[in-house]
């Protein structure tokens, strides 16, 4: 049995690749590597990112509204700010990935629809006020209430008095490791370039990098995830 959907993430790698093997004609040996990095970045960033950042903005919004400081609130918001980021990047590259491993391409403005790269330009001054409209939006439906959602916004700005409960939510949130991946991530998404560019020319190290990911990633999956 496999608990999480990262563990079907994982089991689809090699079923893709045996799939590979059957196909007739075989998809090209470059087009199946390529395949194979993408996967494996995509891979790496659901497992290593997107999961821990979106139960770190969900501990600040179970926390409740009452014990938001200035601080853990505005942990929550970019927390779940970049998982959005991450989720619609990561979705690319499983697609473009398994694509490229099964011989279908997956076209070049499809792919820019899914990570978002087509409204953006690649630009980050529209990529963030996207990103903002997309976790303002997120953080309202997961309140399941507007006043909530608005409380948590304002808590961004407006720092509330302290009492046992902000003491509390903010020791716990912040003692968190969680938010070591925040730091991460923030080095991530500001310092790296998106999968494509960054495999556009073959090179040896870039595979080894890509395989490291997706080694990192399935270590901490089994050990987090352990499938029962």
């Amino acid at each position: 049995m496999f608990p999480t959907t990262h563990h079907l993430l994982f089991v689809l790698l090699p079923l893709a690749l045996a799939a590979r093997m059957a196909l007739k004609p075989r998809p090209a040996t470059l087009d199946v590597a390529q395949g194979v990095m993408r996967f494996c970045l995509g891979f790496g960033k659901w497992v290593l990112l997107v999961g821990p950042l979106w139960h770190l903005s969900n501990m600040v919004m179970r926390g409740g509204t009452d014990s938001l400081s200035t601080g853990v609130a505005w942990m929550g918001f970019l927390a779940r700010l970049l998982s959005l980021h991450f989720a619609f990047t990561s979705a690319g590259d499983l697609i473009t990935g398994l694509g490229g491993m099964l011989g279908f391409k997956v076209d070049d403005k499809a792919q820019s629809l899914i990570d978002l790269r087509r409204f953006t330009l690649g630009k980050l001054f529209r990529l963030l006020p996207l990103l903002i409209l997309l976790t303002v939006l997120s953080l309202s439906v997961d309140a399941a209430s507007l006043g909530d959602a608005w409380l948590h916004l304002r808590a961004l700005f407006t720092p509330p008095v302290k009492t046992i409960a902000t003491v509390f939510q903010e020791a716990r949130v912040w003692s968190d490791y969680h938010t070591v991946t925040m730091v991460a991530a923030l080095a991530c998404f500001l310092g790296l370039p998106y999968s494509r560019d960054f495999l556009r020319t073959p090179a040896f190290w870039k595979g080894a990098i890509c395989l490291g990911v997706f080694f990192l990633a399935m270590a901490m999956l089994w050990t987090h995830f352990p499938p029962a």
